[in-house]
């Protein structure tokens, strides 16, 4: 057995390696504001406008559904470390609640994405269902409407200039540059969604995009509820394969989370195709190792709606 000196001075650098590990979970670089963001619009949205001079984190790993996903111990330690968690509300996080009551956030600034917006009420064939994986009685995906994602810019920028009040006027650039976009992006759905053959797009998967078919002019048929988990009856699919037999539909469009197992069903039923939406609240890990952004996925949902609903 080695004498306790010789022990002690072995076990020294252990001792610092642990506590130096320690010490980095969570930290970020002098000087920056240290932000979490629960989904993807949120968190690109806040590395836009805080720049060099904010860290920013998504607490929702990829390929973890939002409505599903669990905490793990280090998202505490994440949240008891940060300034700002920006979220969005509205039963979208529906876990959010006790991983605050297991965090001591007693310096920490909460933005809600959704507090004081035009919200849509729940689906309408939101239940209680819904209610109980997360849902309440307004529908939670408002980054699908990009005038909204515009006030959302400016209250990142808001937030983040209180607690750095020397990069206030690189925020608020920032913001505007964003916002810029946003509009860009908006006039291209208001252009590319104008002259179509249909006005309806059926959705072998669960109501997340009412804001965007209101923004548009567009209807929503969705084969699922508010929530992704929320099987059909087979009365329900029987009769969206009749209305999309009906009317002709030429897409059934589905999201990568959910799968396209119902949109095949019905396209198989209806001699339709499928095509791929995204709600754009996560992406997959292989999106993430490509470097895939917001705008990206938005300007492909344009390209899969323009063909799915005929527009010229």
């Amino acid at each position: 057995m080695l004498p306790a000196r010789v022990r002690r001075i072995l076990i020294l650098p252990v001792l610092i390696w642990v506590l130096l590990s320690e010490l980095s979970v969570g930290a970020a670089a002098p000087g920056k504001v240290r932000v979490i963001a629960t989904v993807f619009p949120l968190a690109e949205f806040a590395r836009e406008i805080g720049g060099a001079r904010a860290e920013v984190r998504m607490l929702l790993p990829p390929g973890a559904d939002v409505h599903t996903w669990q905490p793990r111990v280090s998202d505490i330690r994440g949240l008891e470390t940060a300034d700002l968690l920006l979220f969005v509300g509205s039963g979208l996080e529906p876990w959010l609640g006790s991983l605050l009551k297991g965090a001591d956030t007693s310096r920490l600034t909460r933005f809600e994405a959704a507090a004081g917006r035009d919200l849509l009420p729940s689906a309408p064939d939101a239940d209680e269902h819904d209610a109980d994986h997360g849902h309440g009685a307004f529908d939670p995906h408002i980054w699908l409407d990009f005038r909204t994602d515009r006030g959302i810019a400016d209250d990142i920028a808001a937030a983040l200039a209180k607690l750095d009040p020397a990069g206030a006027p690189e925020f608020l650039r920032a913001a505007e540059d964003l916002k810029s976009r946003l509009n860009a992006l908006d006039a291209a759905y208001e252009k590319g969604l104008g002259p179509c053959r249909g006005r309806d797009f059926i959705l072998g998967g669960h109501a997340a995009f009412a804001y965007l078919a209101r923004r548009y002019g567009l209807r929503q048929v969705a084969v699922y509820g508010a929530s992704p988990d929320a099987a059909p009856t087979p009365r329900e699919t029987a009769a969206i394969i009749a209305r999309a037999s009906k009317e002709k539909t030429t897409t059934i469009f589905y999201e990568p989370g959910v799968g396209d197992k119902m949109a095949r069903l019905i396209a198989a039923e209806t001699g339709a195709r499928v095509r791929v939406l995204y709600p754009g609240h996560n992406i997959t890990p292989e999106q993430a190792k490509a470097g895939e952004t917001f705008f990206r996925l938005m300007e492909a949902n344009l390209e899969s709606l323009k063909n799915g609903l005929g527009c010229r």
